[in-house]
């Protein structure tokens, strides 16, 4: 149930160039859908706020905040593409390039990702968790469905409804509990750092590594080396002084392939050996027909 109701169909000025075509996700304060351009039958993702519950909720300001965080990182590797904001008396439309894949549906539909699988993925949302940081954005509900596959196979970091300046000093409850650290599990907290997307990291990489919701931090993959199991340890610790910091964390060996493994890479690849994840002979289910729950930020992408 969301707070934004759906549309039967686009107004202006968006009526006259996009149609709706399913409905793709549903949050708690906004619905996303799949539309085409009339013209192009190009299909894009389009998120749709509706203003007054969030007036209601004293949630403007923060709308307004994910729409400018968006449109500072428009070009930006690994952050999803905001290609048009548009604002009407009522609602807020924000329209993005549609993508195939998310890491959570990845894991529902593979399962357990091995350690090589899983630092793959890991090694680009650091990537495109560092561009965020390096602007002072911190972004506090990095999870697995919060990081989506394009069109060209790369990862991208999307639903920017609890992001903020750290800056800003924000405290406070957000994020997904699953995912987020403890500083953001309660009202009167610690003032919101980069250290929480950290914690949402580790999360994320145990999750791919589990194959499923991790049930705390306690909760750590059977089978996987030594070397990942500290990894996680740390990304996870409670006190978040103690987390490492994204650039400290992309210079780790695990995210840092020697000259050998990837010349190895290279060989393999000539030979047609196949990928290690064949994240393309799948389609997400926000690309079905059936509607699929979406409960992050203002209603997830």
């Amino acid at each position: 149930m969301s707070l934004t109701k759906l549309l039967k169909a686009l107004p202006e000025p968006l009526f006259s160039t996009y149609r709706i075509d399913r409905v793709l996700g549903v949050g708690a304060y906004a619905v996303v859908y799949q539309i085409s351009d009339i013209q192009t039958e190009e299909a894009y993702a389009l998120k749709v706020v509706e203003k007054e519950p969030m007036r209601v909720r004293l949630m403007l300001q923060q709308l307004s905040r994910e729409a400018s965080l968006l449109q500072m990182h428009s070009d930006t590797p690994h952050v999803v593409q905001l290609l048009e904001t548009t604002m009407t008396s009522t609602h807020v439309f924000l329209r993005f390039h549609l993508c195939q894949e998310c890491l959570e549906t990845m894991s529902v539909e593979h399962g357990p990702m091995t350690e090589r699988e899983a630092f793959k993925w890991f090694r680009q949302a650091c990537l495109g968790v560092q561009a965020l940081h390096d602007t002072g954005v911190i972004h506090r509900d990095l999870k697995p469905s919060n990081f989506l596959v394009d069109q060209e196979g790369a990862l991208r970091i999307c639903d920017f409804g609890w992001a903020c300046m750290e800056s800003e000093a924000l405290t406070g409850q957000c994020g997904t509990p699953e995912y987020s650290p403890p500083e953001t599990s309660v009202e009167r907290s610690p003032v919101h750092t980069s250290k929480v997307d950290i914690y949402g990291l580790g999360a994320t990489l145990q999750h791919m590594l589990l194959g499923r919701v991790p049930k705390g931090p306690k909760d750590l993959p059977k089978g996987i080396s030594s070397s990942t199991r500290m990894l996680l340890i740390e990304l996870l610790d409670q006190d978040p002084y103690s987390r490492p910091t994204i650039d400290e964390l992309l210079a780790r060996d695990e995210l840092n392939e020697g000259i050998a493994a990837q010349l190895w890479n290279q060989w393999r690849s000539l030979f047609d050996v196949g990928p290690v994840i064949k994240a393309k002979q799948h389609h997400h289910p926000l690309l079905q027909d059936d509607t699929v729950d979406v409960s992050c930020g203002f209603g997830g992408y």
